[in-house]
Order: C-alpha cells, then structure tokens, then sequence
C-alpha cells in the first residue's frame, strides 16, 4: 500500500511540475513587457552565464553547461563568454580554456559585472540574485521552473526571453535552448569537455604506477550516498553493493583491472565492494586522490563506466566513453547519458515505486530503489558497449 501511494504521489508531483512550469511560462508571456525587446544577435559581444549553486551543489548540471559552452565557443569563436560562480564550481572548474571564470562574493560582485558591459545573461542558477538585479545587462535569458516549492521563491519576470522549460527535456537541450533564444546557431549540438595537459599527465603517471593498460570505471557513489551510508542509510541512488563486487570479478576475469571513483567520503562504498569481490587485487580505489576534472581525463582512457544518475555519467557522455547507467528514481529523458539515443550507452531503469520520483534522501524503512537491476544485466549492458566500442 505504501509504495502504490508513492507511485500516486510521484505521478501527482509530476502533474504538478507541469503545470507549475506552464504556470510560469503564462505570467511570463502574460506580464513581462521586456519579451517585447528584438534580440539582435550580432550586437552580442559578451556573454555572463550565472551557476550559483547552493548546498551540495550541482556538478553534473555544472559540467553539462561547460560542455554546452564548449561547443558554442566553437561555432561562435569571437564571443567573449563568462562564467558567474561559487567558490566550490569555480574549484571544481579549475582551468577553462577560452571561458573566463568570476567567483561570486556576494552582491558586491555586481559592480564588477557591471563594468564588464556584458551585452547578454544566461540565468541558470541564480543563488541569491534576480533577474532585476542584472537589469543593467540588456538581454536576460531563464527558463521556466519545475519546482514546486521553487515557483514561489524565484522571480518570475524581468526576463528578455524564458525559454518554456518541458517535463521531459533533456538538461543539455534546454542549455542549447537557452542560447539560441539569444539568435544563436548550432551545426551539431555537441558538448565537449577538454583537459589539460597536466590533468592527463597525472593521470598517465596513475596508469604506469599501477601497471594499468585496460580497465573499467565503477563510480558507486553520487550526492548524500556516502554520508547517509555511515549513518546505516540506504538511498535512493545506491545500487548494491556486492552486486558491484560481482560486476567487478566478472570483468576482473576477463582482463579488466577495477577502478573505483568518487570522492575521499565515498571510499567506505569501495572498502564494501572490495570485501565481497573475489578479485580483489584487480581492484583499485582512486577515491578523494582525483579532482572533478581528473576523473574526467581518466575516463577518457576506460573501456567503459558503471555508474547511477550522478555527475560522472554528465562527464563521461561528453568524452565519448561508453556508460552504463543505472536509475531509479530519475528521469531518464531530462538526465540520463546523453544523447539518449547512443548506442555508446546503455540505461538500466528500475520502474519500481520509486521511478521519477526524483527522490535522493533516504526512505524511513531504507528502501532500495535500484533492487530490480539485476548483476546480469549490468554485466550484458558493460559487455555490449565494450564490444561496440573496440570493433
């Protein structure tokens, strides 16, 4: 009876974020007198793109617009772009080849902006900050929101265009949707992730002391999974553990050496799948040794990635590796590996309860949303894609 309620109230939140997105879209159209501005695109010389993240941050959604910004820089070499950041993305970007970074420090920050004369905004995530308090900027681009509890928290005018956001669009789509409402055109909507030199120097250097030449990526972990998973928690985007050591010796067998990814918290999830593993010697923990971008450059180098809907699966689509994934809870068409219909990925859906219910903190009884996933298929999902990647 409980989880035939979850699914109704899953379906009815849905059904709520719909019509919230629509309600948005309407006062938008309805009210908004700054629609009634003509963009003319060739006027836009500098563009400022806001990713003010709170909490734990957004690193998939980050590094999704990177790579969206990546492939726009390419078609539109001569537009200067910029990003607006927290302290935490601009660390994780690191170096960014031809995007200027600006770390956010408060409102205060906008006198700075201001002088940089920036002709266009993209307002992904605004922190703090209104679409008024860019009013200076002459064309500002959002979209409408899906969050229920968000509606009545975020502006909803002042934008130039707002691009209406859909239930079931793709979170690079509504990116590129977003920059061609400032006029902007694609030949190939492509994202794409570059490296430094240094990133895969170390990387190589990782590879040589190890003495590894093929292997494959398991990243376990993802937001919340290895802070609850001290506490005895069970969320909703962790997939068994000993069905990951079982992953792991099958391919361990078959020449693959194991390495396990996330950050230095997520190494209890490794000393987990190591325990249950057979193999053990073929399995190596990178946890909290690699940066965000790092762990981009080594992904570059495996024969796949077995992961859940976390950041690493926005990093890996965009490099071209093979991905497994593996969801539950999400929604496959506005998350999952992308483009969705690649034959470089493969993604596993649990339609159980907790299906797009988007949940990530745990249940009280510690249900596992990721149960009907079997090894099996995990197995003949990294097998398909290896082979379709090395023929």
């Amino acid at each position: 009876m409980a989880r035939e309620f979850l699914r109704i109230k899953t379906s009815l939140h849905e059904l709520g974020r719909k019509v919230v997105s629509l309600i948005d879209y309407g006062i938008w159209l309805a009210f908004d007198t700054t629609k009634f501005k003509r963009i003319d695109s060739s006027s836009i010389k500098k563009i400022l793109i806001v990713l003010i993240n709170q909490e734990k941050g957004n690193v998939g959604g980050n590094f999704a617009t990177l790579g969206v910004l990546n492939c726009f820089k390419k078609y539109h070499p001569k537009v200067d772009v910029a990003i607006l950041a927290d302290k935490r993305t601009v660390r994780q970007f690191d170096e960014v080849n031809k995007i200027r970074l600006i770390e956010y420090k408060g409102k205060e920050t906008l006198g700075k902006i201001r002088k940089e004369g920036f002709d266009a905004v993209l307002i992904l995530t605004p922190g703090d900050l209104t679409p008024f308090d860019l009013s200076f900027i002459p064309y500002r681009i959002g979209y409408t929101h899906l969050g229920i509890s968000g509606f009545f928290r975020r502006k909803k005018l002042g934008y130039t265009r707002k691009v209406y956001n859909k239930m079931n669009q793709h979170m690079v789509e509504l990116r590129f949707k977003m920059l061609e409402a400032l006029g902007f055109k694609f030949k190939q909507k492509k994202p794409f992730l570059e490296f430094t030199k240094l990133e895969e120097e170390n990387v190589r250097k990782l590879l040589r002391r190890h003495k590894i030449k093929k292997f494959i990526i398991i990243h376990p972990g993802g937001k919340y999974v290895a802070e609850f998973y001290r506490r005895g928690r069970w969320t909703p985007h962790l997939w068994n553990l000993d069905r990951y050591a079982k992953v792991a010796d099958y391919f361990a067998k078959k020449g693959y050496k194991i390495i396990i990814t996330g950050s230095k918290d997520e190494e209890i999830l490794t000393y987990e799948i190591i325990k249950n593993a057979i193999q053990k010697q073929k399995i190596i923990s990178v946890c909290g040794k690699l940066s965000v971008r790092e762990t981009g450059a080594l992904l570059k180098k495996a024969s796949c990635l077995i992961a859940t809907d976390t950041a690493v699966v926005h990093i890996a689509y965009q490099i071209g590796v093979p991905v497994v994934e593996l969801m539950g809870p999400s929604i496959p068409e506005v998350v999952g590996a992308w483009p969705l219909n690649s034959k470089k990925h493969k993604i596993l859906v649990d339609r159980g309860p907790c299906y797009r219910s988007m949940r990530k903190l745990p249940f009280s009884d510690n249900f596992n949303c990721l149960k009907n996933i079997k090894t099996e298929d995990v197995i003949r999902a990294g097998e398909e894609l290896i082979h379709y990647k090395e023929k």
